[in-house]
């Protein structure tokens, strides 16, 4: 299991969330908000305006479907399916659950190990956080942190890259997405900064192996994000968020959590160790290729 990115962790480099161990923080979704106005739309206006619709919320519900498609390093095609169901009430109560189906070598051998262990809820009813882990059939309890923001819960939200990263840019075509009109902005990453010349070389061979970058399909009128694609020669990946609600209530039910039957506790191990299987989700959504969203590579 891998725990949600620091504050000043750049956007993208985490897989999944945890409870146990270090508190939740904010990660790279608040790098995005601004006060300015702009009086014209551009990639980074957008990005902001966006930011403000995920941190402004005092709640939040949504549906989220990622699928990932690919081969094995032996040929072998496969796809994945994840479907996340998220809901959030600030300061801190939240419940997101993750199923995830597969295809091909995804439901066989250690690949299948990994798409169950991916799966799972969390629930936080405001002063404890428990985790369960259906394969392992096994709960984790820990105290929540006093603030929880959206892109803690929402793994796509921390793999936008900053308002002022380069090579941001706003496609002059518009995109439908559930039928609604969309801008679309391509994020194509650049070697980080001061990188030795055989570290660049090998970051743009890398890069040839997109022949899609990043895309962010923004909604036209209220700036939620509504979809990421990104195509490589591995693979592509699509995650989709539908059902958003922002502001709707939401009852006090949905964010207990009453043990399953057969469910035990998974008391806290010693530092270093965590509750076996990974949280709810993680994983990458951009197949293939060792370049993150964020500008970074693994």
């Amino acid at each position: 299991m891998s725990t949600l990115p620091a504050a000043h962790n750049r956007a993208g480099n985490v897989r999944g969330f945890r409870i146990a161990g270090s508190a939740f923080t904010i990660g790279a979704l608040s790098l995005l908000v601004s006060n300015s106005a702009f009086a014209a739309e551009t990639a980074g206006a957008i990005l902001k305006k966006m930011a403000e619709n995920y941190t402004k919320a005092k709640s939040f519900q949504a549906s989220i479907v990622t699928i990932q498609a690919g081969k094995t390093p032996d040929g072998k095609a496969f796809t994945v399916t994840q479907n996340e169901q998220v809901q959030y009430k600030t300061p801190n109560l939240f419940h997101k659950s993750v199923k995830a189906t597969g295809i091909g070598p995804a439901v066989t051998g250690q690949m299948a190990e990994q798409l169950a262990s991916r799966q799972g809820e969390i629930y936080s009813d405001g002063k404890i956080a428990t985790m369960y882990v259906p394969a392992k059939k096994m709960y984790q309890k820990q105290p929540v942190p006093p603030n929880v923001v959206i892109a803690q819960l929402v793994d796509l939200l921390r793999k936008i890259p900053p308002a002022n990263q380069p090579g941001l840019s706003l496609l002059p075509a518009a995109a439908t997405v559930q039928g609604r009109q969309a801008f679309v902005i391509e994020f194509k990453p650049a070697p980080p900064a001061g990188a030795k010349p055989e570290d660049v070389k090998k970051y743009n061979e890398a890069l040839k192996q997109v022949k899609q970058f990043h895309r962010f399909m923004i909604d036209k009128q209220n700036y939620n994000l509504l979809e990421y694609t990104l195509v490589t020669t591995s693979g592509t990946a699509k995650v989709n968020l539908s059902s958003q609600v922002f502001g709707g209530s939401i009852p006090s039910s949905a964010f207990a959590f009453s043990p399953p039957a057969g469910a035990k506790e998974f008391k806290a191990p010693p530092p270093g160790q965590g509750m076996p299987g990974m949280a709810p989700g993680g994983g990458p959504v951009h197949p293939g290729i060792g370049i993150k969203p964020g500008g970074t590579s693994k």
